[in-house]
């Protein structure tokens, strides 16, 4: 927890200084719906840590802690709101983010005080200028439980939609046109963040599940095993060869006959699948009802180059990270592609964009410099300081 904690510190500290961010003077912004959840688990945080010291439990707090940096701070609140602080401007959604995680560090520095008082001493100090052992212990305020089972909801959703992912084998980083959520409560508000969360072009409600999903006709083993006997992998061929609508509408008239056996109802399965292009996957929210989420699994050259553009910028930005680059340095990129779908130019400035490229090329053909394959592409990339 304690890297994880100075990490999340330094990269508050990093920004604001680029920023020359007060948190005394520069402007509040517009507080945000990710702003409002992650303040409002904080409340939590503080009655629990609260009540827990008062009865001795240091290590159920600490662990409570734990799970509210690492999982709600650092993996959700900070991963979701990395490009609001790369705006180049004081926009008001990135005031909000700097306020919300300097209100976050601090906070939580006087909780883990007692347990870690020379790190939370160093934190607070260099956000607020003074000891965190001269300030007074956080007073728990305004929880919403309502927004909680919401962003709760959306961060399963979020999970269902990368196991719906691995089941059809599509890489995580190749986008989808779009996604569906039918049925559960209004997300709207947690669209774009879920959107985002799971590389879909677009989000939307759908009320009707049976848009995306088909009838699939099975054999009853068990009934046509006492009616067929030795014919009985003859009649199995037959059904599962057969099409699932033509063979209904043959049952509901009393007619379906294969390798001589009159099939009924009886003989038959029916299960619910989803159609070709889309797959899915439901959950339960915290009330009970059901939620589903559908994901269309289409590809199109447009999708392909995004996410052929998604993995050129990881490995780049990772290279980013083994030259020790500030923030705010650029890099001189190129980049060769083989066996690849086209990279198209929009998609080519959003590399040059997101790696802060000062100048960047890219080339077909065979390349120089680190390499790696995706989906039968090969691609090489080299990257220098500008």
């Amino acid at each position: 927890m304690f890297l994880t904690l100075w990490n999340i510190h330094r990269f508050h500290a990093d920004y604001a200084a680029l920023d020359g961010f007060d948190p005394d003077t520069s402007p509040k912004g517009r507080v945000a719906p990710l702003d409002k959840w992650v303040l409002s688990r904080l409340q939590q945080i503080v009655l629990a840590t609260t009540n827990q010291f008062e009865e001795w439990n240091f290590h159920k707090a600490c662990r409570d802690i734990e799970d509210f940096i690492v999982n709600d701070v650092s993996n959700w609140y900070v991963r979701r709101s990395r490009r609001r602080l790369w705006d180049e401007g004081d926009s008001e959604d990135k005031l909000a983010c700097q306020h919300t995680l300097h209100k976050i560090l601090v906070t939580v520095s006087k909780l883990i005080a007692p347990v870690s008082p020379f790190m939370a001493d160093i934190i607070h100090r260099n956000l607020e200028g003074s000891s965190v052992h001269l300030a007074d212990w956080p007073v728990e305020g305004n929880i919403d439980s309502k927004l909680l089972e919401s962003m709760e909801l959306v961060r399963e959703l979020a999970e269902t939609g990368r196991k719906i992912r691995v089941d059809a084998e599509r890489r995580q980083r190749l986008p989808c046109a779009e996604g569906w959520i039918v049925a559960g409560p209004d997300l709207s508000a947690f669209h774009e963040i879920l959107a985002d969360e799971l590389n879909v072009e677009r989000i939307s409600l759908e009320e009707d599940l049976d848009r995306f999903q088909q009838i699939e006709v099975h054999p009853n083993r068990r009934t046509l095993g006492a009616k067929c006997r030795q014919d009985l992998p003859a009649v199995l061929q037959g059904i599962t060869a057969g099409d699932s609508e033509s063979m209904l509408a043959s049952i509901d008239a009393g007619n379906l006959v294969i390798v001589g056996y009159e099939i009924t109802s009886d003989d038959i399965e029916l299960r619910r699948v989803e159609k070709t292009g889309f797959a899915a996957e439901t959950i339960q929210s915290a009330d009970g009802s059901s939620v589903s989420l559908v994901l269309d699994m289409q590809d199109t050259p447009q999708l392909l180059s995004k996410g052929l553009a998604r993995d050129i910028t990881r490995r780049v930005q990772a290279a980013r990270k083994d030259l020790d680059l500030a923030i705010e340095d650029n890099i001189t990129l190129e980049v060769w592609i083989m066996d690849a779908p086209e990279l198209f130019n929009s998609d080519q400035e959003w590399i040059t964009s997101e790696t802060r490229a000062s100048n960047a090329a890219f080339h077909i053909g065979e390349g120089n410099g680190e390499s790696f394959e995706v989906d039968g592409a090969t691609v090489w990339y080299s990257v220098t300081a500008a």
